[in-house]
């Protein structure tokens, strides 16, 4: 087995992990949960979607966060940008690293986004196009990789198709998302190695889900295909609001923990990792008690 010296973390408990919730957090909380990231020692955090607030109103204020963001010697902030409209408010920004996404399965982005993947794709590429000839680094991601909750399993051809278009268009690293937390480590072994040889110059990162407690054998399989980015939140919360059912993300106090008890660097402060895990479910707790 395959178990590298170090792996990249990045968190996304701002985007992913808000963007499921009833309840909304003040920027200014915000900010300061992003402090306490950088002090736990993450260097890449994925903060906020420009999405329009009627479909995601937890991140109604991307465009004041990505003004106020804690300016970091080698922290990289990522946002996810899922269409045009979302590409002009974010070149406005700060932000360097754009995350383009669409689904695998065209129900599914149907349902998200209100187009087919192809229809998704042909935008995807040429704003990946222009944000690449801005000189950002960009990340195309591929949401429902393995599983859709529309469609069932998701062929791998399709995944490639999908990556293909986006490695033309310049994207420095393709994600593929387990959306609904169904994605068996045999597939992820089996998705991320044959795109490893497919596209050897990209990288390939993971943002898992839990549903059936696959998370950290997932990772595994990740790790020995090649993966060496993988997505975490803190409390384990996260979800799709348009994938029923969709569980959250791994925990990342639970993914640092298993990483570094095989030996693997991670550069994050597992105490202050476990610390930021129960403060911010507590955090979220009182507001819902409050409403």
């Amino acid at each position: 087995m395959i178990f590298p010296e170090e792996l990249t973390i990045r968190d996304v408990t701002l985007r992913d992990g808000l963007q499921n919730e009833s309840i909304f957090v003040e920027t200014d909380e915000k900010v300061k949960w992003i402090d306490r990231l950088l002090d736990a020692g993450f260097v890449r955090l994925e903060v906020t979607s420009f999405v329009h607030p009627k479909w995601i109103p937890a991140l109604r204020d991307a465009d004041e966060l990505a003004q106020r963001l804690p300016a970091r010697p080698g922290v990289e902030y990522e946002a996810l940008v899922p269409n045009r409209r979302g590409w002009e408010r974010f070149v406005n920004t700060n932000i360097h690293n754009a995350i383009f996404v669409l689904s695998a399965s065209t129900r599914h982005n149907q349902a998200n986004l209100n187009r087919t993947t192809d229809e998704s794709l042909a935008e995807v590429v040429q704003l990946a196009g222009e944000a690449v000839r801005q000189g950002r680094k960009v990340m195309g991601g591929i949401a429902t990789a393995f599983v859709c909750p529309y469609a069932g399993v998701v062929p791998y051809r399709e995944v490639e198709r999908i990556a293909e278009r986006l490695v033309a268009s310049g994207v420095n690293e393709i994600g593929l998302a387990d959306t609904i937390g169904k994605a068996t480590p045999r597939m992820v072994y089996e998705y991320c190695s044959r795109l490893r040889e497919r596209f050897p110059d990209v990288s390939i990162s993971l943002h898992l889900h839990d549903t059936y407690g696959y998370g950290l054998a997932n990772v595994l399989a990740g790790i020995q295909a090649g993966a060496r980015l993988f997505d975490v939140a803190q409390a384990g919360l996260g979800g799709c609001p348009y994938a029923p059912g969709a569980p959250g993300n791994v925990r990342a106090s639970q993914v640092i923990q298993f990483l570094e008890r095989q030996g693997i660097k991670t550069g994050l402060a597992i105490e202050k990792i476990r610390k930021l895990d129960e403060d911010f479910s507590r955090l979220l707790r009182a507001k819902k008690a409050a409403r």
